[in-house]
């Protein structure tokens, strides 16, 4: 069994409301991933080229998410309850706020189509920067956060939407590949170091450290309730 598909199936059973039915296999083969990758410029990451060769996604998931540590995500005032299905004020006890995480899969049986729609939906409009261009794919957005896998590094990256403005007020060319890269690398957090990891997040619960990129151990989340 490969890591997404693990990761997956540990989804299904937590939230089995969300992908109901038995999962289609992909029909993504190596030679569709091949041709994504002439079409993109980029070669994709080991991770994401399992996770597309795993299931057929459904296109839009809403998931729950939990972050922990000193990290910005720690300034949220809010937190997801189940209980009360939808958002409360966090308790002073909080180890860290669970959020919804809106994630966006890309439809396609073959190579030609994933490009197709992966183009449709994130090629850059007048007002906004290349990331598609500059080799990141839009994974998502949790609470504000636009998240972004980066094809060069295998890292994924998130930046708020009002970044994006202030990137632009900053000077950075939004047809330039080059400075959006150079600004994305320099200047956003990078919240997962790969692919497999953002899958983690998504998919088991776990608490992420987001300005450490990895998920503490159960002493270190005992500490964090402590502290």
């Amino acid at each position: 069994m490969t890591t997404a598909k693990n990761y997956l199936d540990i989804l299904r059973e937590r939230e089995p409301q969300l992908w109901p039915g038995v999962p289609e296999a992909s029909a993504l083969t190596e030679a569709d991933l091949l041709e994504i990758e002439a079409g993109l410029g980029y070669r994709l990451p080991e991770p994401y080229r399992e996770f597309l060769t795993c299931y057929k996604m459904p296109r839009d998931l809403t998931v729950l998410v939990s972050f922990c540590g000193d990290s910005y995500a720690n300034s949220w005032d809010s937190t997801y309850s189940r209980e009360e299905n939808g958002y409360v004020p966090r308790p002073e006890s909080d180890i860290g706020p669970t959020a919804e995480f809106e994630w966006h899969n890309i439809p396609g049986d073959t190579g030609a189509a994933f490009l197709e729609a992966l183009k449709r939906e994130q090629t850059a409009e007048e007002d906004c920067p290349c990331f598609l261009e500059a080799g990141f794919i839009q994974l998502g957005e949790v609470f504000g956060y636009l998240t972004f896998l980066d094809l060069v590094n295998g890292g994924v990256v998130t930046i708020h939407e009002e970044g994006v403005y202030d990137m632009l007020s900053e000077g950075v060319q939004a047809d330039s590949r080059e400075e959006v890269r150079r600004y994305m690398e320099s200047y956003r957090l990078y919240i997962c170091k790969n692919f497999s990891d953002f899958l983690r997040l998504l998919c088991t619960g776990d608490y992420l450290d987001e300005n450490e990129a990895r998920f503490p151990s159960p002493e270190e989340l005992e500490q964090y309730y402590l502290d």
